[in-house]
């Protein structure tokens, strides 16, 4: 017997609910198996930072070599040989100390030539003054005439010059005996000498080198890339290699408007402030030079930018709800520490330093209890 049409059709309909079934629940699974997924995508941990409100000053150390602020060849002021010196290298003098002596024989023997010139010209002063007296004397009774009297008073003049002229003469020999002998003109240190007994020297020639006692300086070399942020008046700390212990503070005095032909570095000044008595000229010191950092804008690192859109961005956490925000950001310049940040980033705020081109805008992330700690203890900012 054929089956009715009701049974036909209801056979029909549960032989296709066997194959329906499946790719019904199918899309259902799959659907219930990508909402599980979606939950279940963990919080992105990422690196972050506080964006600091002034970079700590920077430190830079060079070698350099304690000089005395000023050092003067000393000579004789007249030639003549020398037969003595008195100090050695090394020695400290006191201001009229005897350094060295020339024989002084030729200059005893102009100094008498030039008084005895004096005494000739006092004898001619003296007999022109006994005439011009006389024609004085007579003219007043016609027995000379005034021609005369004129002609006395001139020889008068005459010989008085001639006298003030050998006195002179006589003044600048006896200077040239005394300057035979050589004494230093303020205190200091013998540091070279360059001349010997029995050696005939020229006026001025150095015969000693003196390091004069007070202000005593180092010498350093710095190169151009760091002579731009130097001033005078900077600080600097002091200290000499054969004692590191051994330390001062200095003060940069002179900076050099030339760099060196052969190294291109520029010769700095440091002033040593309280020198101590190990601290002895031409020791090699270790001048650390402090350098003010720009404190004008906060500084990053680069790996927290990246470009999006053709713009620079960076990423900001909330310490409160741990999310990220994007912020626009203007650069000023790189320096050593990172990139400088015109405008976008304010101190005090998190800023995050890796991995910012898998963040989204909202994003939750996990953030350091150190960050998170020290977020804390920053004071509030306008913008987050």
């Amino acid at each position: 017997m054929r089956p009715k049409c009701d049974e036909r059709e209801n056979l029909s309909f549960v032989s296709r609910s066997r194959w329906l079934a499946p790719a019904v629940l199918l899309p259902l699974g799959l659907a219930c198996c990508g909402e599980a997924k979606v939950a279940e995508v963990p919080v992105r941990p990422v690196k972050a930072m506080i964006v600091p409100a002034a970079l700590p000053d920077r430190v830079l150390t060079y070698s350099g070599v304690i000089a005395p602020r000023i050092e003067s060849a000393l000579g004789f002021r007249v030639p003549g040989k020398i037969v003595e010196r008195y100090v050695n290298v090394g020695d400290r003098v006191t201001a009229g100390q005897k350094i060295a002596r020339l024989d002084e024989v030729d200059l005893k023997l102009a100094e008498n030539s030039a008084r005895s010139a004096v005494i000739g010209a006092k004898t001619r002063a003296a007999v022109a003054r006994d005439a011009l007296q006389r024609a004085n004397y007579l003219l007043p009774n016609g027995f000379i005439a005034k021609a005369a009297v004129d002609q006395r008073q001139l020889e008068m003049d005459a010989a008085q010059s001639a006298l003030d002229a050998a006195g002179d003469q006589l003044n600048q020999a006896a200077n040239a005996t005394s300057y035979a002998v050589l004494v230093a003109d303020k205190d200091g240190i013998v540091t070279s000498v360059r001349a010997e007994p029995g050696q005939v020297v020229a006026a001025g020639q150095a015969v000693v080198t003196e390091a004069l006692a007070g202000d005593v300086e180092v010498s350093v070399a710095v190169p151009e890339q760091e002579i731009v942020k130097l001033t005078p008046g900077g600080t600097a700390s002091i200290a000499i290699w054969s004692a590191p212990s051994v330390r001062s503070e200095g003060k940069i005095r002179e900076i050099a408007g030339a760099a060196d032909a052969a190294s291109r570095t520029y010769g700095v000044r440091v002033t040593i402030v309280h020198p101590v008595p190990e601290m002895r000229i031409g020791m090699t010191t270790s001048v650390s030079l402090n350098l003010a950092q720009d404190v004008s804008a906060p500084v990053v690192p680069l790996a927290a930018l990246t470009q999006r859109d053709g713009k620079t961005i960076a990423y900001v956490a909330d310490r409160l709800t741990q999310t990220v925000a994007v912020r626009e950001v203007e650069t000023d310049g790189v320096s050593e520490a990172g990139v400088r940040i015109k405008s976008g980033l304010k101190p005090g705020q998190i800023v995050v330093t890796g991995g910012v081109q898998f963040l989204k805008d909202g994003m939750k992330v996990r953030l350091a209890k150190e960050i998170l700690t020290a977020a804390a203890e920053q004071p509030e900012t306008a913008d987050r």
